[in-house]
This record gives structure tokens, C-alpha cells and sequence, in this order.
């Protein structure tokens, strides 16, 4: 919807086993991906930590989960008592806390104790193995180590890593009271098999206690009170300043997801109903406050230790040969992910790329004796890695047996045009669509050339020509608008030039659409 791009199916018969073999294969394609991608984050949180520690820095040693909580104690909360461990069990607990610091005496994250190999990275199919630094395990050591403090002596929160929704809207009826408590009891019991077993891992833990502390709240207050999240990672799409009709109609639409997935959380305790309604809050919040979100399953709200007197000091200082060690490592396999998983235009797109994976998983196009594609080739020269082509090669194909196509929402408005001037000339140029309307994801630019081939060239170079005028008075507003004008004016020209070789790259964007727009084609149920 947003990013107003054509969605294409192409069905091939496979038989069951075909089916979960393709699916294991990128499977395993994919954690190896993910788990390069947690080895690289590790490396340069090892490394940012040693050159805050080697500084001094004041704000160092801050761990995500800790910023939930102060360092006041809280002699009121009502945590020890809702566990009410037994002594044998207080015994053990505290058991696991000495052998805890005992490790963390040994485990001082400003040195490199145990040389870390860093995993190979010549194939994207060659299954790896996670790596742990100094750092990562004292973080796991301090967030363990935590959670077994707080039950014993909690300490108060911090309130405003904590959003209370005061609306009568999110108010809790007495029996969504009461299903919240049986779910606390749920939450209670987990995170005590944990500490008894010790089978969770640290952030297993710190997610069960803050879901405790939150649904205790919930009941509390009798209203809807959750954690709020650090925004971690990238976002193609920033957060729009929505017109104020729009924002008035999409919070009466969040109001409805809210309902339905309130509906849907406490039907039954499930860790993943949980997930949900925290993803789905989340994000309202975010819509709220104007934020970009973020996905993850962790409350990562950064913070100290609030224990961290009871714990032994760090030593501040860092030899000088770790700390190059640690760069050096951090700079080795960003290099070498970065040339795994690089990306160009013509040579490693994301098209091209997804046949290179298809050929290497299946060099013949089939399973176990089953033909089930033509391989195509991942070489430019081949023109696969512009889309229309490769789909066109595609729908060809003698073994592509169905295909369905669900286009942008431009395109489906367009289609329903009947006369061809409406289609073909107003809908085309900006300033006279009724359909597409500028916003702030998109650079300023005269025509859409996506319907069109053979006028493409000249639409392109109109549009050059506009992008060029629009930089130079760019250059000109650049002391009031800091270069915004600018740099939407080379925007336009970089999107233009493709164009001028009849390629088209620019679909327009519509992040101001609302639920009563959506064309109900957009509602069908694509996975039999």
C-alpha cells in the first residue's frame, strides 16, 4: 500500500517433500543471515564499550532492560511476597548469585580473555556458530544476577519508562481483571521454574519479570500500563507529521485493532498472544508520540545497574593492545558481512540475488528427480535483475502453472478509470492526479512513468530537467530549510536518469491512506 508496488504470484506444483525441502533450504539461507548479522552487532557493541570504558565515559556500562528501574529500594513492592520462596529456595538463589559474581570477577569485559575466531564468510549457505564476547557475557551475568536481586529486594521504577493509558477506552472490565491475574499466576510460575532450573536464558528472564511488573500494574490501575521500547535499528520509512483529519481517522482505527487483539489476548495465556499485544502497543504508541517503532521481542530501554554498589567496581583501565584487537576484529567481519550480503543495482540486487540462491540451492531446477523451475541466470547481462523481465521469464515458464496478480494501489485505481485522457495524461502527471497526492516520503518530481514505455525517455527527461531546477533552488533555500530542497532535488534526478534508458524505478508513495480506502481486493486470502 504504502510503497505502492504491484504484488505478482507465480504457482509451481510441488509435491509435499518439495515443499519442505525448499523450505528448510531457505531456512537455514536465512539464520545464517541472521546470525552473521548478531555476530557483527555483538563485535561492535564489545568494541563501543571498550572505547566508552577507555574514556571514562559516565554513561558507560548501560544494558538494555536496566532503564525500567532506579536504584531507590521499593521496601513496598509487592514482588517477594507474590513469589513467597521458600527458604530452601532463597537458598538456592542466592547460591546462583555467588557463583554468579564469581564469574563476573573473571569475565571483566575490558579484557580479551578468550580469542573469539570469527566465522567464515565465503558462503551464505555455510552454518556458523554464535559468537560470545567478554561483553555479552557480562551483560547475560549482570541482567541474570539482576532479576534475582529484585524479587528479594526490589527497587522502585523508573515511571516514565512506563506508559499508562488513561483513556476509558483502555479501562479493564472486572473480568479482564480477573483473567490478567490468572495470567500474572501464569508469568509467576515460568519465571520461577526459571530461577529453580535455571533452563531461560538472561533476556527470557528480564522479559518474563517486566511482563510480571506490567500486568500487575494493569490490574492494579484497572487501565492498560506497558514498557515502553529504544528504537534499535533501520527504517525505510521514518514517522509522517499526519494532516490532523487523517491522524483523528487512523487513532479511531488503532482503536479497533486495539479491540480486536484485546479480544484476542485474553482468550487464552499464550507467550505469543503476549508478544502481540506488546508489538501492537508498541506501535500505537509510536503513532502517538510521533517515533518510529521497532520489532523485537526485549524490553531494551537502556539503563545502570541499579545494583551495581552491591557489585564490584570495573576496573576502568584497557590496555591498549585489546582495544585494537577488539576494532580490528568489530572492523574484519563488518568488512567481510558487508561483501557477503553487498548490494548493487545492476550487478546484486535483491532479484538477481534470489535466483543466484534458487541456482546454488537447486543447480538443475529440480528435487529429487521433480523439474519444478527453469534456473534463471543471476549474470546482468541476462537483464534478470530488473523485475519486469525476470516476472515476464517467469509467466512464460512451461512450469509456472498459476499466477495472480495484485496490483499497486495506484494502478488499481487507475485501471478503474474509464476514459482513456483520465487514464493516460491527467492520472500521469502529478499536479492533475486525483489519485496520487504528494507527501513527505516522496521528492518532488512532474510524471509518472510506470504505465508507459515508450514515452518513457522524454517523461524521464522532463523529469530530469525539473529535479535540476528544483537543486538549484535548493541551493538558494538552503540557509532557511538546512538543504532539505536539495537534497530532494537530487533525489529526483537520481530516480529521473534510469528512465532516460526506459527503466522505472519511482512508484509514488501513500502513507496517508486510511482503512476505508483500502480496496477490499487487498483483503483476499492469498495462501490456500
Amino acid at each position: 500500500m504504502i510503497e505502492n508496488r504491484n504484488i505478482e504470484f507465480y504457482e509451481w506444483k510441488l509435491t509435499d517433500k518439495a515443499k519442505r525441502i525448499i523450505r528448510q533450504k531457505w531456512n537455514e539461507l536465512y539464520l545464517v543471515q541472521e546470525t552473521h548479522i548478531q555476530n557483527q552487532k555483538r563485535l561492535e557493541e564489545d568494541w563501543e564499550w571498550k572505547t566508552s570504558t577507555s574514556k571514562e565515559d559516565p554513561l558507560s556500562y548501560t544494558i538494555p532492560g536496566f532503564g525500567y528501574f532506579t536504584n531507590l529500594p521499593d521496601p513496598d513492592a509487592p514482588y517477594p511476597k507474590l513469589f513467597s520462596f521458600t527458604k530452601e529456595e532463597l537458598e538456592q538463589i542466592n547460591r546462583k548469585i555467588e557463583s554468579l559474581q564469581s564469574s563476573q570477577q573473571k569475565s571483566n569485559p575490558n579484557h580479551d580473555i578468550k580469542p573469539n575466531h570469527l566465522p567464515e564468510t565465503k558462503s551464505a549457505f555455510q552454518l556458523i556458530t554464535s559468537i560470545q564476547t567478554d561483553t555479552q557475557t557480562f551483560i547475560e551475568t549482570e541482567r541474570r544476577l539482576f532479576v534475582r536481586r529484585f524479587l528479594q529486594k526490589p527497587v522502585q521504577l523508573y515511571e516514565q519508562a512506563f506508559v499508562r493509558l488513561d483513556h476509558k477506552d483502555f479501562s479493564l472490565t472486572e473480568e479482564e481483571v480477573i483473567t490478567f491475574q490468572n495470567y500474572l499466576s501464569e508469568l509467576k510460575n515460568e519465571l520461577k521454574t526459571c530461577l529453580l532450573l535455571e533452563e531461560c536464558n538472561d533476556w527470557e528472564e528480564m522479559t518474563l519479570l517486566l511482563r510480571i511488573i506490567y500486568t500487575h500494574r494493569s490490574i492494579g490501575e484497572k487501565t492498560i500500563v506497558f514498557p515502553r521500547k529504544n528504537f534499535q535499528g533501520f527504517s525505510y520509512i521514518e514517522y509522517l507529521n499526519l494532516p490532523e483529519s487523517v491522524f483523528i481517522t487512523k487513532q479511531k482505527e488503532y482503536g479497533l485493532l486495539i479491540k480486536e487483539k484485546r479480544d484476542e489476548f485474553i482468550k487464552s495465556y499464550h507467550p505469543i498472544h503476549y508478544y502481540n499485544w506488546e508489538s501492537l502497543l508498541g506501535k500505537y504508541l509510536s503513532f502517538i508520540e510521533g517515533k518510529t517503532y521497532t520489532e523485537g521481542i526485549e524490553f531494551n530501554w537502556l539503563g545502570k545497574n541499579p545494583y551495581e554498589n552491591q557489585n564490584f567496581q570495573l576496573n576502568k583501565t584497557i590496555d591498549s593492545d585489546s582495544y585494537l584487537k577488539t576494532k580490528t576484529k568489530w572492523e574484519t567481519y563488518t568488512k567481510n558481512v558487508q561483501s557477503l550480503y553487498s548490494y548493487h543495482l545492476v550487478f546484486q540486487n535483491c532479484t538477481n540475488e534470489l535466483f543466484q540462491y534458487m541456482n546454488l540451492m537447486f543447480p538443475n531446477g529440480n528435487i529429487e528427480g521433480q523439474q519444478f523451475w527453469e534456473p534463471l541466470g543471476s549474470h546482468w547481462v541476462r537483464f534478470n535483475f530488473v523485475p519486469s523481465i525476470a516476472a515476464l521469464k517467469l509467466a512464460n515458464s512451461r512450469y509456472t502453472e498459476k499466477i495472480k496478480i495484485f496490483p499497486s494501489y495506484r494502478n488499481l485505481k487507475r485501471n478503474a478509470l474509464k476514459t482513456w485522457r483520465e487514464k493516460n495524461i491527467k492520472e500521469s502527471f502529478v499536479f492533475t492526479s486525483e489519485i496520487y497526492k504528494p507527501n513527505p516520503l516522496d521528492h518532488s518530481f512532474l510524471f509518472f512513468t510506470e504505465e508507459t514505455i515508450w514515452n518513457r525517455p522524454i517523461l524521464g527527461f522532463a523529469n530530469v530537467i525539473w529535479g535540476i531546477g528544483y537543486t538549484g533552488m535548493g541551493i538558494v533555500k538552503s540557509p532557511m530549510d538546512r538543504g532539505k530542497s536539495f537534497v530532494a532535488g537530487t533525489e529526483t534526478i537520481f530516480y529521473s536518469v534510469p528512465e532516460l534508458f526506459f527503466f522505472n524505478i519511482r512508484k509514488g508513495h501513500f502513507p496517508l491512506i486510511t482503512a476505508e480506502e483500502i480496496p477490499k481486493e487487498y483483503y483476499e486470502n492469498t495462501i490456500e
